[in-house]
This record gives structure tokens, sequence and C-alpha cells, in this order.
């Protein structure tokens, strides 16, 4: 199990930090970010997967999820959210390769536009729009509920169940008392603005991988592959696989081809320092 500690933030906010060592002194060092509505407890075999490389783990509740203080499913600024990455990677102290899934992917790709000790970055579902576009009348009504209730929980209308195929995957989501299903219009506000202005940005100096499920219903993959090429991105494309690769029942492939991609950029580093 990891080893959770306490951080802050820019703004002081209290963020959970978790650490998984490999046996041995590492060999590399991995920075790792969850999705919306979810936490790093979820992802202690994700940890392990990389920890058998040798390179030591690094994960962080985001604020508003999992250990971390914060309004579930809400954000006031969406730099509160690179703040908290930031805050983690000062944690690590050193140049290291950054892995993030769906959420965790989008505020990553905000976050590396700046970010000078990333060596690399292998990023899975990455939502740059969603696969059910919202009706005018409702993003009429999200920014009409940004300016007058912000803060005011709703229902992401995700179904649980499109997570992942694998139906005890979904069942211990369920069951998992960690994991919520709401946003706020300010939350629905800045992540529209992070997307535009992730999409509008192609000048990313470490490389990417980036990858996602074909039947992944909550992501329009769509976007993917001309997003990859125009920031020079390797990318992957997993048929038969939904929104999280990393649980499905062929995870092992994943994690395989992760690792493989992650060895020689971690490895330049280590040899570098």
């Amino acid at each position: 199990m990891a080893r959770i500690d306490d951080i802050q933030s820019a703004d002081g906010t209290r963020i959970a930090l978790y650490r998984w060592e490999p046996d041995g002194e590492p060999t590399g060092e991995i920075l790792l970010c969850h999705g919306l509505g979810e936490h790093m407890g979820r992802y202690n075999h994700v940890a392990a997967a990389f920890t058998a490389k040798g390179w030591r783990v690094t994960g962080l509740d985001l604020r508003g999820h999992g250990h971390s203080d914060g309004k579930r499913g809400h954000v006031d600024d969406w730099r509160d959210y690179t703040a908290d990455l930031r805050a983690a990677a000062d944690s690590i102290g050193k140049e290291h390769a950054l892995v993030a899934h769906s959420m965790g992917a989008l505020v990553s790709l905000d976050y590396l536009r700046d970010a000078k000790d990333v060596t690399a970055a292998a990023l899975s579902g990455a939502p740059l729009e969603p696969a059910v576009p919202a009706p005018a009348w409702k993003l009429y009504g999200a920014r009409l509920l940004n300016r007058l209730l912000p803060r005011l929980s709703m229902d992401n209308e995700i179904p649980a169940d499109w997570i992942c195929n694998d139906p005890d995957v979904v069942k211990a989501y369920l069951a998992d008392p960690l994991v919520f299903s709401t946003i706020t219009p300010r939350w629905f506000h800045h992540f529209r603005a992070a997307s535009k202005r992730i999409q509008a940005h192609g000048n990313y100096t470490m490389p990417i991988y980036l990858w996602w499920g074909e039947d992944d219903r909550i992501v329009d993959t769509s976007k993917l592959p001309t997003f990859g090429q125009r920031i020079g991105a390797v990318t992957r494309a997993w048929t038969g696989y939904s929104h999280e690769t990393h649980n499905e029942k062929g995870q092992a492939d994943v994690f395989n081809e992760v690792t493989t991609w992650l060895a020689p950029h971690l490895a330049k580093e280590t040899a570098a320092a």
C-alpha cells in the first residue's frame, strides 16, 4: 500500500499525497494523476506496474477528490488543479515522467504547457470533448448557473457502467465511498475553457504518448488522433477497451506498452542525474 502524506497546494488547500516505492533504489520517478470523481486509491495496481520496473511513483488526490480538502466536483479556477500537480511534483524534487487519466490528463496537458521538470507524459482518455455534446439549452443554463450558483452540485450524467467493460470494476466503483458523480457550474465552465486552451496550444517540449479505448462512450476519441498528430505525440487506440483501459481485463497489455514507451525517457533522466 502507498504511504499517505499531506502537502499544501499554493493556496493552502490540503492535498493527499501517495507514494509507492520499488524494491531497491529507484531508477526513475513517476507522477500519477487520476480522473474526475475518483481518487488515487483506485490506482494501486497501476502504481505496481511502474514500481515493478524499478520506478518510484508519487500520486495525489486533486482538490475536491479522495482524501484531499475541497468541495467534491468543484474548482474555483482550473489553475488550482495545476497548482495541486505542481505541489506534488515539488515533493519529488527532481525530473520525472507524468502519467494521468481522463480529467487528470486534461489537467496535465494544461500543466505541461509550462512544466520544465517533466521528461515525458503518458496520458489516457484525455477528454478534449465529451462523446455526447451538451445541447445549446444546457450550455446556456450552465453559463447562467456559473454566474448565479457557481457551487451548485449537479449530477455529471455519466453512467457508471461506461467507465469499464469489466462488471466487477463497475461494482467496486459504485461501492467506493470516495467516488462521486457530481460537478458544479463553475467546474464545467473551467473544464470547457481548459479544453479550448489546450486544443489551441501546440508547443509541447516533452515527448507525449496519448492512448484511449475505442469503445469509450465518455470521451469523443475522434478528436484525439488529429490532436496527437498536431502536438507530435505517439498515439494508440485499444480495440474493445472502454474509458478506463487500465482497468480492463487486458490491462497487462496496456501496462506493458506504456512502460515500454516510458522506459527510455526515464533511463535518460536517470543517466543524467
